[in-house]
């Protein structure tokens, strides 16, 4: 199972506090999906605020592929403006 670690504000605001959550997905895309279904709302704000990285790489591409081994933060998206 990939070990997702949703970063303030996103663990308190869709997550319950959890600072961990462990689940199984075949990419990011799969991912959003199932953190939806726990998380009602959570997919609807992703594309727009979140930003995820992949064992310490951030990654912008949904179809990147996830493994059972993978590490998956969540973090808030920077803005330039």
């Amino acid at each position: 199972m990939a070990r997702i670690i949703p970063v303030a504000p996103f663990d308190s605001e869709f997550f319950g506090g959890r600072k961990a959550l462990e689940v199984v997905a075949r990419s990011l895309f799969d991912l959003v999906s199932i953190l939806d279904a726990q998380a009602p709302g959570f997919a609807a704000q992703a594309d727009a605020r979140v930003s995820f990285a992949i064992d310490g790489a951030l990654v912008s591409d949904w179809s990147t592929p996830l493994s059972d081994t993978s590490e998956v933060m969540i973090v808030p998206r920077i803005a330039g403006g």
